[in-house]
């Protein structure tokens, strides 16, 4: 995503020092008392099966026994909440999301999404990263990726990279101010991408690449174990050339395979598009306006969206049928056994964050993959890929109390998620009327100068 020079350079005198609104979250700050959830049934990722009548035992934000329902409880001090034979799951993980505003973290937590994988790394979210990890920020917590590390030359919020010596120099940056990953474009050349993996090896901080398939003249096996690659619509423009060639998808999947490093198709974002292409504006003026950016959406305007808007209906067909086919690399992917993740691309094109996340997970399903493995791809899958798997990605004891509690099961309808009845972050309870309060004031508060301010900030 690129942000326009003449936006930001007829945005900076009207920008004024202006304060974040923090949501704070007063009890996160005080001793709480132990919280109970009784009368639930556990959605057990790992077998895909219910663990019914169970009680869970919530202290500091984590879940610290998980007992049959009605067992008496012991303690002095204690909050019983009776979940009504709800399922509980852990709290969905987007691996790819596009934020530059704190309103996002609050929307995305009211639709159950308790962690999120920034992708376009600024300064000013490691600081949103440490309030919303204390508590004194209510949202999805989240992992920041460095800024873009790419062959771009003087893209804003991106790093160039065009010789050896800048790729490790902006690896060491990135280590140092703080950043949790690598995020390395796609036209990196070999020589640079393979020295910015060496130097993520040295510093020990992990990578996510644009498109899975490696740099012309690059080995695949330099591509193995790295945290994520991103985007099937790479491996058709790259590796397929931009043809439905199945032959060479079999190959392409079977030398994913052999690198085991996980894949997020974020299918939503092409799906987004074929939309605008052709629906037109009918479609855009479908999209929930609170839920975009007022930059990006301005930015957007004059940029990808008028594109599409602008297609003609041939190229409407066009990605109507790429779409199906990217359905069907994702499908081969997972028969495969190449670790998917979900990850919706929202903050680009107009896609709005929270509703993005569950429309990626329908179109995974649309495509043919179970339930179960969505929710993996979800959860557990994402928690691994993060480092996580001992915190997040499961309902079990020792884990962060990060939970969705929905009246239906979401093993029989993923969309029963994307509203939660109860969501559960740091073992705070919020309620889906909470999180439309939370979520309506996060809106209300949004700042277009404080965006703009963070974007500026940004390089």
């Amino acid at each position: 995503m690129k942000i326009s020079n003449v936006l930001i350079t007829c945005s900076i005198l009207a920008i004024t020092a202006l304060h974040l609104p923090s949501f704070a979250s007063d009890s996160h700050q005080k001793a709480e008392p132990t919280l109970y959830l009784d009368n639930l049934h556990i959605i057990d990722i790992n077998t895909g099966k219910v663990i019914q009548n169970r009680q869970l035992q919530i202290r500091a934000g984590k879940i610290t026994a998980i007992k049959p329902t009605n067992t008496s409880i012991t303690d002095e001090h204690y909050v019983l909440h009776d979940g009504k034979g709800r399922y509980a799951m852990p709290g969905l993980i987007d691996m790819h999301v596009h934020a530059f505003d704190p309103s996002v973290f609050t929307i995305t937590l009211s639709h159950g999404i308790t962690h999120l994988r920034l992708m376009n790394g600024v300064k000013e979210q490691l600081t949103w990263r440490r309030e919303l990890e204390d508590g004194n920020r209510i949202g999805s917590t989240i992992t920041v990726s460095s800024p873009i590390i790419s062959g771009f030359k003087n893209a804003h919020l991106h790093d160039s990279a065009h010789t050896t010596t800048e790729a490790i120099s902006a690896v060491k940056k990135a280590k140092q101010q703080g950043y949790d990953l690598i995020k390395a474009y796609g036209n990196l050349t070999a020589p640079v991408l393979n020295a910015l993996l060496q130097e993520a090896k040295q510093q020990q901080i992990p990578v996510a690449k644009h498109g899975p398939h490696p740099a012309a003249d690059m080995e695949w096996s330099a591509l193995a174990r790295l945290q994520s690659l991103e985007h099937v619509e790479d491996i058709f423009q790259g590796p397929l050339n931009f043809h439905q060639n199945r032959k060479k998808l079999q190959e392409t999947i079977s030398k994913l395979k052999a690198l085991n490093t996980p894949v997020t198709p974020t299918l939503n974002i092409f799906w987004h598009l074929t939309q605008i292409s052709a629906q037109k504006q009918s479609y855009i003026d479908s999209l929930p306006s609170e839920y975009i950016s007022p930059i990006i959406a301005l930015e957007e305007k004059h940029g990808q969206v008028k594109r599409w808007l602008n297609s003609p209906p041939e190229m409407a067909e066009h990605n109507k049928n790429t779409l199906a086919f990217l359905q069907e690399i994702t499908l081969q992917l997972y028969e495969a056994e190449v670790p998917l993740l979900v990850g919706s691309d929202s903050g680009v094109l107009l896609s709005p964050h929270g509703l993005a996340t569950h429309k990626e997970m329908e179109l995974l399903q649309q495509a043919g993959l179970p339930t179960i493995a969505i929710l993996r791809a979800a959860t557990v899958n994402a928690a691994k890929a993060l480092g996580k798997e001992s915190q997040l990605g499961q309902v079990d004891v020792g884990y962060n109390a990060d939970l969705i509690l929905s009246n239906q099961n979401p093993l029989k309808d993923l969309t029963t998620l994307q509203h939660p009845d109860v969501v559960i972050k740091h073992g705070q309870l919020f309620s889906r009327e909470k999180l439309e309060q939370l979520r309506s004031k996060a809106i209300d508060e949004r700042s277009l100068w404080q965006e703009m301010k963070t974007l500026l900030k940004a390089n």
